[in-house]
């Protein structure tokens, strides 16, 4: 923040009629809830109506308002707001808010302009038609910010003029500058001889890794093609091995008719079995009751 960016901003603030009094003082440390006003005042002056908290009790409520606010100016008057100078409260925060108020300052102004001399703001909008608003914008501001450098340059030139009078009428060791020269090419030619040292290392990688990669492109070509020729080729007595899988399928089927047959046989004689114990018992049965009737 500069002396003349301040003063501007507590002119500016004092021509819109803003109610409080601003001092240069203000800004010294950060001052939030002045920074938040001064938005909230130049806001409501520039889009009436438009609806913002302008709670700032916490910090997260600080961040909604200044995001809030830099929302409404970019969509409506294409201006980019900093957040973080704003939110810092300080000089800094003085840039985005004159820029704020040097916007709503010169709408003011061309306002009052018109209703003083309508037919010379025709004939000035009429002229300004052939120009494109944003470059005109972009234009005004590096016109500013040149300003502000001529301004801060022009601020330091007794100081500078002094070092280069002194610069200008001092003896010049020529011995020295030629040393010094010398010694910053040697510092050169190192750093190119240290760089060149470090090409060639890595050229020798590379060419390493290259050989690497292409024997390894080799054994793998080999790979396949021995992987395409066994594919290709019918093993030896793969025949052999044909037959004896078929034979070995029919033996397995008869084996497992047998052995169905097997099963079956043996369930029927336990049960043929069980048949006959069953009738032997039951003519016991008998046999003892025919003996208690003869006894």
């Amino acid at each position: 923040m500069s002396f003349r960016e301040l003063r501007s901003y507590t002119e500016v603030m004092k021509a819109l009629g803003y109610p409080r009094l601003i001092s240069m003082e203000n800004f010294r440390t950060p001052n939030f809830e002045l920074v938040a006003d001064c938005l909230y005042w130049l806001l409501q002056r520039y889009y009436p109506g438009v609806e913002i908290s302008d709670d700032i009790s916490t910090e997260a409520d600080r961040v909604k308002f200044l995001q809030s606010v830099a929302q409404v100016m970019l969509t409506k008057a294409r201006m980019k707001l900093n957040i973080k100078r704003l939110y810092a409260a300080d000089g800094n925060a003085v840039k985005e808010l004159l820029k704020l108020a040097t916007l709503l300052y010169k709408a003011t102004s061309k306002a009052g302009d018109m209703d003083d001399d309508s037919t010379e703001v025709v004939d000035v909008i009429a002229s300004l038609k052939g120009f494109n608003p944003k470059e005109i914008k972009m234009s005004a501001s590096e016109i500013i910010k040149a300003g502000a450098a001529l301004y801060d340059a022009l601020g330091q030139e007794p100081e500078l003029r002094e070092h280069r009078a002194r610069a200008v009428a001092g003896h010049v060791d020529t011995d020295f500058v030629e040393r010094s020269i010398r010694e910053a090419i040697a510092m050169v030619e190192d750093n190119i001889h240290s760089l060149e040292n470090q090409m060639e290392d890595l050229e020798r990688n590379e060419k390493t890794l290259d050989n690497k990669i292409e024997k390894k492109k080799q054994e793998l070509e080999r790979q396949e093609k021995r992987l395409s020729t066994l594919q290709s080729v019918r093993p030896a007595y793969m025949d052999e091995y044909e037959r004896l899988q078929g034979e070995l399928n029919d033996l397995y089927q008869r084996y497992l008719d047998k052995f169905r047959n097997l099963e079956f046989l043996e369930n029927e004689l336990e049960t043929y079995y069980e048949a006959e114990q069953e009738k032997m018992e039951q003519q016991e049965k008998r046999l003892k009751k025919m003996q208690k009737r003869l006894k």
